[in-house]
């Protein structure tokens, strides 16, 4: 049965009762219109049956065999045929397919028309699904009509010239000079349609751009007039004049003065008005205030103005709106490697966002709450952060985990706190723990001379795992422990034996013991609490506001508690295998008692007959080495572990913010903030020279900061490292001053954005083979800090990279590293941003130079470097000269 109109079909469609019966409803009726396409060449016929095939393709059923008929419906010389064809060719082709330039005739043809209302098809078609061979070939047609005395025919046509732009850049030139006229034509539409335009040139012409930077007064007046002028009744929406005009010349604005300090100044007025008159009552007045944030923070625009995009985005996160809340997270977590201070305003804000019911709104809310951490509230976001972990979504646990394993260990402050909260992570999300963080845990503890720490981690693992033995990397982590410091873990003071009847409650009881247990355990004297071996042994969370739990047991609750972990049946493998080496390093720390000897003994003769391979392996070769014939070297094999040593791999870049990977456009502009007087004091005393570079650094210092590493040849300014250095300075000898003013004396200062990060040289297979590259050379050692600078070298390049490492040799952890670097006149640098700025003890972090040396002249350098160790601020500053000539 087939129905012959439109609303037929519709019709029998809506009374259908069930999907089975709408889509065989659909399946006859789509036969039939394959059947009268291949007999009937009605024009009729096939007008009817495209509309029909458009209806069934929005109700989500295939009609790709009706795509040949709508392009033959396009070339009917009828408008009712050729806007039902274009609208078949629209939805049912894109550019990828080939089918799509036999359309080109037709486009070129109605182009043409002597009816606007066909050539307007045509340029909506165009604009739709243009193809880069289609755009080459109607190109020359699209100029044609941007200069059309219609203005009905201009907008689209300027519509049409985006697309073109967008699909074959290299036509973009041919645009440029019209632009101006589109932009200061009266028509809303080609006005709107002139915006467009001009923002999609400024992306691949640099022609484009310096048209739009001339334009930027002109876009000031219009948005401002937009803002502060009667809502027209013919563009304002919900009592807002244009809103759709002012995002288009905003978005504009954005393109243009990005890197244009000239630019910048002329809109920081406008757009201070704009941020200031609309509010967030309606989403129209939230969009605009969007867009005026975004413009803002994508410019260089001045301090306050950023100050007050930020506190709009804040204001962004009370909105009932989730779509408003989700791009003010979103923006907020680019924003933050700039505007940190600001952004931290509204941190408690943001940790109440990671509660909130919408899984988008939580998952951008954690992003933005792990950027906002620094050295100074990492304690309490990371404790905010422990508090959701258990309830939050499983598909963002092991990210949280992850991220939460790099905060504590780039920014603890002490190897308690580092321990303690490391503990926290593996009780409450163990099982998402990857094996190199478990790896550097471990390692952490090992590393310490000092016993208390590895007692008190012993401790609270047993009690831990007393508790819960669900999270597999706390058992791995807590078994070790226990295995190799059970002696530590029992030892008790004089006052604690005093006092034993008030030590922490727990460290007797056994999880999962079922009722073959207690042949194993019953020498051992001491009541067992009996639980299901069918389920794991859990209890509440911990409170974060409390202090870990600490237990103190007798050797027998040791073995007791290793022995019920390892016959529990929700652990893995490993952590059984770990287990079982536990319980043989427990009988080799007490091996004066007998009881526990033969404890072990029957814990691990059970593990015998295991049907794992490994698990019975081990167990038959630890039941071995406790026997009484080994007892001359058992000693020595059940002695403590040496460090654990593996290649530590650091964190990637972007660890903590991902977020600014993707939308680093957004963050990469900042005025500049640090001026060569940082670096040479104070610049009254250098005399008329020092005040001549200062002003030809303010002078400098107007040129934008986004520029790319490749050119690093041009004139670009040089950069400073992220962080700037401290404001506080000793005077120094006149001499000297006079000495550092000519050195500096062409150098320029400016921060390098951090998604510009290089946290490694080139790499080995790049470098010059000389036997001078790739050496170490001492630069700084004092106060338990050693600086070192590893030179390598492109082949063909006249750029040397320069990798500082920072290494604490001290005994006491160094945190606040700055670090400026200053070249002769004849050569240029470029800093990168260290790897951190905390070095705990034994550790280091990295930070890379690039030094551009066209005249191959020695490399001179005078660095500053400043830090904290102990408690007690250090500044030095000091020059090198030692690189071999080989390496220029």
């Amino acid at each position: 049965m087939s129905f012959f109109r439109l609303k037929d079909l519709i019709r029998a469609v809506r009374v259908c009762k069930t999907a089975t019966d709408e889509r065989n409803v659909i399946r006859r009726e789509s036969a039939a219109i394959r059947t009268s396409f291949k007999e009937v060449e009605s024009q009729d016929a096939r007008f009817v049956n495209v509309q029909k095939l458009l209806y069934i393709y929005l109700l989500g059923f295939p009609v790709q065999f009706g795509q040949l008929e709508c392009l033959k419906l396009a070339a009917s010389p009828r408008f009712s045929d050729k806007r039902v064809g274009y609208l078949g060719v629209t939805l049912l082709l894109d550019e990828k397919q080939d089918i799509l330039t036999l359309l080109t005739n037709s486009l070129k043809n109605d182009m043409n028309n002597a009816d606007d209302y066909i050539v307007g098809l045509a340029l909506i078609t165009l604009s739709c699904v243009a193809s880069s061979e289609v755009a080459n070939d109607l190109a020359d047609e699209v100029e044609r009509l941007l200069d059309s005395p219609r203005s009905y025919l201009r907008k689209k046509a300027a519509l049409a010239a985006v697309r073109i732009v967008r699909r074959e850049p290299d036509l973009a030139d041919a645009f440029v000079g019209r632009v101006g006229a589109l932009i200061n034509d009266r028509h809303h539409g080609v006005k709107m349609g002139g915006l467009m335009l001009l923002e999609e040139l400024c992306n691949y012409s640099q022609e484009a751009l310096e048209t739009g930077r001339k334009l930027v007064s002109v876009l000031a007046r219009q948005l401002r007039g937009l803002a502060t002028s009667e809502p027209s009744p013919e563009h304002s929406v919900r009592g807002i004049n244009d809103p759709f005009m002012q995002i288009s010349l905003m978005r504009l604005m954005r393109v243009v003065a990005r890197g244009s300090q000239e630019a910048s100044d002329e809109l920081n007025d406008v757009l201070t008005l704009v941020a200031t008159l609309d509010d967030t009552a309606s989403n129209v007045g939230t969009a605009i205030l969007y867009e005026c944030a975004v413009t803002a923070l994508a410019i260089p625009s001045d301090q306050p103005l950023r100050v007050l995009a930020i506190n709009l985005l804040g204001k962004f996160l009370a909105n009932t709106d989730n779509n408003a809340r989700y791009v003010a997270l979103a923006t907020l977590s680019a924003a933050v490697i700039t505007e940190a201070p600001s952004v931290q305003r509204h941190r408690d804000t943001v940790l109440q966002c990671m509660r909130d019911d919408d899984i988008s709104i939580r998952r951008r809310a954690l992003d933005l709450s792990f950027a906002l951490i620094n050295a100074d509230n990492v304690k309490h976001i990371v404790n905010e952060i422990l508090r959701v972990l258990p309830q939050a979504d499983i598909e963002f646990r092991s990210s949280m985990v992850y991220r939460l394993s790099a905060a504590i260990t780039l920014y603890a402050d002490s190897h308690e706190w580092h321990v303690e909260r490391m503990l926290r992570v593996l009780s409450l999300g163990g099982n998402y723990l990857n094996v190199r963080d478990l790896h550097k845990f471990i390692r952490l503890i090992a590393a310490q001379a000092d016993e208390s720490l590895q007692r008190r981690a012993t401790r609270i693992s047993f009690a831990l795992l007393d508790r819960d033995i669900s999270q597999d990397k706390m058992v791995i982590a807590g078994v070790w422990l226990i295995g190799e410091y059970a002696d530590l873990l029992v030892a008790r003071s004089q006052q604690q034996q005093a006092a034993e009847s008030e030590v922490v409650a727990g460290a007797t009881k056994s999880p999962g013991l079922d009722e073959d247990d207690l042949d194993i355990l019953g020498a051992l004297g001491k009541p067992i609490q009996k639980s299901s071996p069918s389920e794991p042994h859990v209890s509440a969370a911990l409170d974060l506001d409390q202090e870990l739990p600490e237990a103190i047991p007798e050797p027998a609750d040791v073995v007791r508690l290793l022995a019920s972990i390892s016959r529990s049946p929700v652990i893995s493998s490993p952590a059984r295998r770990m287990t079982l080496t536990a319980l043989a390093k427990v009988a080799g720390r007490f091996a004066d008692q007998p009881s526990v000897l033969s404890s072990v003994r029957s814990a691990l003769a059970y593990h015998t007959h295991s049907m794992d391979q490994e698990v019975q392996a081990r167990a038959v070769e630890f039941e071995k080495l406790l026997g009484n014939e080994l007892d001359a070297v058992r000693a020595a094999v059940m002695e403590r572990m040496p460090l654990p040593e593996y290649a530590e791999v650091p964190y990637e870049e972007y660890v903590l913010n991902p977020t600014a990977m993707r939308m680093k456009a957004l963050t990469v502009i900042k005025r500049p903030a640090i001026k060569p007087e940082d670096l040479i004091g104070d610049a009254s005393a250098g005399g008329s020279k020092a005040a001549a570079n200062a002003a030809a650094a303010a002078e400098a210092n107007k040129q934008s900061v986004v520029s790319d590493l490749l050119n690093l040849m041009d004139e670009a300014p040089v950069a400073a490292p992220s962080s700037p250095p401290a404001q506080s300075q000793q005077p120094r000898q006149q001499s000297k001053m006079d000495s550092i003013a000519d050195l500096l004396s062409s150098t320029t200062l400016s921060p390098i954005p951090a998604s510009s990060q290089v946290t490694s040289p080139v790499s080995a297979s790049a470098i010059i083979d000389n036997d001078d590259l790739g050496k170490d050379y001492t630069v700084f050692n004092e106060h338990g800090l050693e600086i070192t600078l590893t030179p390598t070298k492109k082949p063909n390049t006249q750029v040397i990279d320069l990798l500082a490492k920072f290494t604490n040799v001290g005994e006491n952890a160094i945190s606040d590293v700055a670090f400026l670097v200053a070249v002769p006149k004849s050569q240029k640098i470029q800093i990168h941003p260290p790897s951190g700025q905390h070095i705990s003890v034994g550790a280091n972090i990295t930070q890379l130079l690039r030094v551009s040396n066209p005249s191959k002249s020695a490399i001179r350098l005078r660095m500053k470097v400043s830090f904290t160790e102990d408690g007690q601020k250090h500044e030095s500053m000091f020059d090198y000269s030692g690189f071999p000539p080989s390496i220029v």
